[in-house]
C-alpha cells in the first residue's frame, strides 16, 4: 500500500463531516434550482464506454457503464429492457458544462428508456457515504404506450473493466435478497427503490440474481444505491431524505461551486471548453482528505494512491487552473515521502521522485507567487536539494579514483515502470535539474539569496554534466537511459517541464520526430507502437509551444481529444486498433492534468522571462477567448483575445510585471503593432513593455 494512504482512517469521519457541512450545509435543506446545461453527447472512441461519478474528499467512486450498470466496488446494479428482441446501450455522457451527471440510453425498435444518475452525500444521512440516485424514464419511440418492461439486476460486483478496491466487502455465500424494496444481504442494504407501488419485485432468477420489474408506460422510474452497504436503520434514513430532483440539483450545485472557485477558461471551441472543464472534474474526483489536509490519487478507481511523479503534475495543474489552495496542501502531502536522508521517495527505486517534489513545491508556491508559502516549502526543499547534490558528488569522486562511465550524473535506479530497465535513467538527471533550479526559485522568493546562489550553482553545474553526457552518446535523440536502452519515458520530459535542453535542440526536434513517427499521430506510443500513451505526448506539445512549433501542439491536441472518451476524460494507455484500455480505467489524472497544462499554455505561457500569448497561433481562438483570475509566476492575469476585423486581432490583459509577447496567428503576416513592436529576430512575435496592457495587431494574409 502506497505510504499516503496510511494517514486516511484517523481523521476521516471528522475532515468529511466539515467537507459535508460546507457544501451543503448544516441540514436537509432544499438545495437551489439548478437547471441542467444539456447533455454533451460526444464520440466514443473506447471499446467500453465508462465514466466515473465521485466526489472530492470521498475514497470511493461510481463506475457508470460498460453497458447500463452502475456501482462503486462491493456490489452494482444493472438494468435492462425486457421484452426486446434487440437492445442497444448508448454511451455515457456529462452534461455539457462538465457536471459529472451521467446519462445514457437503451433503445430497442419499439422502446427508448433515458437514464439520469447523479452521485453525492445525503444531508443528515452518514457523512462519508455517497449515494446514487438514479432516475430511469421508459417511453416509446413513436408515441403510445411502451411494450418493453425493465428490469434490475443487483450484480456481485461489475460487468467487464472494472476495479474491485482493495476495502471491498467479500461475497459471502448468501444472496441478495429483495425486502421493502431494498436489495439486502447479511443484514446490510446496497440500495433500493425510491417507489415501490410501481415495481413488480421478482424471486432469484438462475444466476443467483434477484431482479425488479417494472411496468412501462412513460413514468419516471427511481432507485438508489450507496458507494457500499449500509445498516438498515442508516437505509431508512437515507430512503426518507432521498428526493431524485433535490439530489441532482445538490449535485449540480456542488460541481459547479467547484468549478467556479478556480480561473475561468472560454474559447471559441466549445469541445476545448468541455475537455477544460472534464479535466478539472478528474482532478477533482482525485482527491481524498487525509491528516487533515487534501492528497491527489492518480485515478478514482485502481490508483486510489498517489506517486510523486503523477502528483507533481497534478499540483501544477491545479495552480494552473485557480485552484489555489488544493494545489499547496497536495503539494504539502508529498513532505510524507521524505526520508531521513531527504530523499522525496514514492516507490522504491524511483529517482526522479526527488526532482518532482522539489518542482512540485515550486510551483505550488509560485501560482501565483507566494513569499510564506515559498517560506513554508523551503526547509524540506533544502534537504532534497542537499540529497541530490550529495548524490553527485559521490558520482564525481569516484570519478576521480576510477573509472565512471557516467561522471557528475546521478546513480542508477530501477523504476520497475516507465523505461522498464535498471539503468543510469535521463529523466532522473532531467527532473534532478529542474528540482535544483525550482530550488532556487524558491529560495529566492523566500529571502535566502544563498541557498538560491548555490542551488542554481548545482543545476548549473548538473546540466553540464547531462550535456556532456548526451554529447558522448551515441543516441541520434534523447535516451532513455545512458548507455543501457528501455523504453521511452523520462526523457519525454527533458524539453518540458525539465527544460534541460534549448527548445530549439535539435536532438529534441529528432526525439519528437521519432516518437511521433512510430505511432502515425501527434502522440506517443508505449511498448508496442498500437499503444497510445494519453500523457508522455502532451509534454512534447508544450515543448512544440516553446519552439515556435504550433502546428504540432494543436495537432497533439486534436489527437489527444479524438482519443478522449464520451465525457472527455482519457484511459492511460489505449490501443489504437482494438480501441481497449485493459483494466487501466480511464480517467487518469496525469493524463486530465496534463491536459490542462497544454489548454492553459496554448493561450499563455509563463515558464520564461515573458509572458508569451497566443502561442497555439490558432486563428479561431481569436474570435472571444478569455482567462480570468488565471494564476501566472507573474500574478493573477485576466486576459482576452478578439478580432474586430478581419485585418485587425486585439489582445487586452491586466498588467502582469512581466514583459509580453504575443504571437501573430499562423496564416498572416504582420502589417504594424499598435502597443508593441514586431521581435527584431522574429517577425511572428510582437514584444510589449511590462507596463502595456493590450495590443492590436493589424495583419494581412501570409502569402
Amino acid at each position: 500500500m502506497n505510504p499516503c494512504t496510511r494517514f486516511h482512517a484517523p481523521y476521516r469521519t471528522f475532515a468529511l463531516a466539515l467537507l459535508t457541512a460546507a457544501a451543503f450545509g448544516c441540514g436537509p435543506a432544499r438545495p437551489k434550482a439548478q437547471p441542467s446545461a444539456g447533455v454533451a453527447v460526444l464520440p466514443e472512441p473506447y471499446a467500453h464506454s465508462l465514466a466515473a461519478l465521485g466526489v472530492p474528499g470521498f475514497r470511493r467512486a461510481f463506475q457508470a457503464g460498460h453497458g447500463s450498470q452502475l456501482g462503486a466496488g462491493d456490489a452494482a446494479f444493472a438494468w435492462a429492457l425486457d421484452g426486446a428482441d434487440a437492445a442497444t446501450t448508448s454511451p455515457v455522457y456529462f452534461e455539457s458544462d462538465g457536471v459529472p451527471i451521467a446519462h445514457w440510453w437503451i433503445t430497442t425498435a419499439s422502446d427508448s428508456a433515458h437514464f439520469e444518475a447523479a452521485v453525492s452525500p445525503v444531508p443528515g444521512a452518514t457523512d462519508t457515504l455517497l449515494v446514487a440516485s438514479v432516475r430511469v424514464t421508459v417511453v416509446a419511440r413513436g408515441g403510445g404506450a411502451a411494450r418493453s418492461g425493465l428490469r434490475l439486476h443487483v450484480l456481485n460486483e461489475l460487468a467487464g473493466p472494472h476495479y474491485r478496491p482493495w476495502d471491498a466487502i467479500p461475497a459471502p455465500g448468501a444472496a441478495w435478497t429483495w425486502s421493502s424494496g431494498r436489495a439486502t444481504r447479511d443484514g446490510l442494504v446496497l440500495g433500493g427503490l425510491a417507489d415501490t407501488k410501481s415495481w413488480r419485485v421478482g424471486g432469484a432468477d438462475g444466476d443467483a440474481r434477484l431482479s425488479a420489474t417494472a411496468a412501462a408506460g412513460g413514468a419516471a422510474l427511481e432507485c438508489w444505491l450507496v458507494d457500499r452497504p449500509v445498516s438498515e436503520s442508516e437505509a431508512a434514513r437515507i430512503t426518507k431524505r432521498l428526493r431524485h430532483d433535490e439530489h441532482v440539483a445538490r449535485t449540480r450545485g456542488l460541481w459547479r461551486d467547484w468549478l467556479a472557485r478556480g480561473a475561468t477558461f472560454e474559447t471559441p471551441d466549445t469541445l476545448v471548453n468541455q475537455a477544460w472543464r472534464a479535466a478539472l472534474v478528474t482532478l477533482l474526483q482525485g482527491q481524498e482528505r487525509s491528516a487533515g489536509g487534501w492528497v491527489p490519487i492518480g485515478n478514482p478507481f485502481q490508483y486510489r494512491d498517489t506517486w510523486l511523479r503523477d502528483g507533481a503534475r497534478v499540483v501544477r495543474a491545479l495552480a494552473l487552473a485557480g485552484q489555489t489552495q488544493l494545489a499547496r496542501e497536495d503539494a504539502l502531502s508529498f513532505v510524507r515521502y521524505q526520508l531521513p536522508s531527504g530523499a522525496l521517495l514514492s516507490q522504491s527505486g524511483q529517482l526522479d521522485g526527488a526532482g518532482e517534489g522539489l518542482w512540485a513545491f515550486e510551483q505550488a508556491a509560485s501560482l501565483p507567487p507566494d513569499a510564506a508559502w515559498s517560506k513554508r516549502f523551503l526547509p524540506v526543499a533544502l534537504r532534497t536539494g542537499e540529497w541530490l547534490r550529495r548524490q553527485r558528488a559521490q558520482s564525481l569522486a569516484l570519478a576521480a579514483k576510477m573509472r565512471v562511465d557516467w561522471p557528475g550524473l546521478l546513480p542508477f535506479g530501477d523504476p520497475r515502470d516507465g523505461e522498464l530497465v535498471c539503468a543510469p535513467l535521463v529523466g532522473n538527471d532531467a527532473w534532478a535539474i529542474a528540482g535544483q533550479f525550482a530550488l532556487a526559485s524558491l529560495a529566492a522568493r523566500a529571502g535566502d539569496a544563498g541557498a538560491a546562489d548555490a542551488a542554481r550553482a548545482e543545476g548549473e553545474s548538473h546540466r553540464a554534466a547531462f550535456a556532456a553526457a548526451l554529447a558522448r552518446e551515441a543516441h541520434a535523440d534523447v535516451p532513455p537511459s545512458w548507455g543501457e536502452g528501455g523504453r521511452d519515458w523520462g526523457n519525454c520530459y527533458v524539453g518540458f517541464p525539465a527544460r534541460v535542453l534549448e527548445p530549439k535542440s535539435a536532438r529534441l526536434a529528432a526525439l519528437a520526430q521519432r516518437l511521433w513517427a512510430r505511432s502515425g499521430l501527434h502522440m506517443v506510443s508505449y511498448g508496442p507502437a498500437d499503444s497510445l500513451h494519453t500523457y508522455l505526448g502532451t509534454d512534447l506539445a508544450v515543448w512544440a509551444l516553446l519552439a515556435d512549433r504550433p502546428a504540432d501542439a494543436r495537432a497533439s491536441l486534436a489527437d489527444l481529444l479524438a482519443h478522449s472518451n464520451s465525457t472527455l476524460g482519457q484511459a492511460e494507455i489505449v490501443s489504437r486498433s482494438g480501441r481497449g484500455f485493459g483494466n487501466n480505467l480511464p480517467p487518469h489524472g496525469t493524463a486530465a492534468a496534463q491536459l490542462v497544462e497544454l489548454l492553459r499554455d496554448m493561450i499563455v505561457l509563463d515558464v520564461r522571462d515573458t509572458l508569451d500569448v497566443g502561442a497555439c497561433a490558432d486563428a479561431a481562438w481569436w474570435a472571444g477567448t478569455h482567462l480570468r483570475r488565471a494564476p501566472t509566476r507573474f500574478g493573477l492575469l485576466e486576459l482576452s483575445l478578439t478580432r474586430p476585423a478581419a485585418d485587425r486581432f486585439e489582445a487586452r490583459w491586466s498588467a502582469p510585471g512581466a514583459p509580453v509577447r504575443v504571437r501573430v496567428p499562423d496564416g498572416f503576416a504582420l502589417v504594424r503593432a499598435e502597443g508593441g513592436a514586431a521581435d527584431p529576430a522574429d517577425a511572428r512575435w510582437v514584444s510589449c513593455p511590462a507596463a502595456a496592457g493590450s495590443v492590436t495587431l493589424h495583419v494581412k494574409e501570409a502569402p
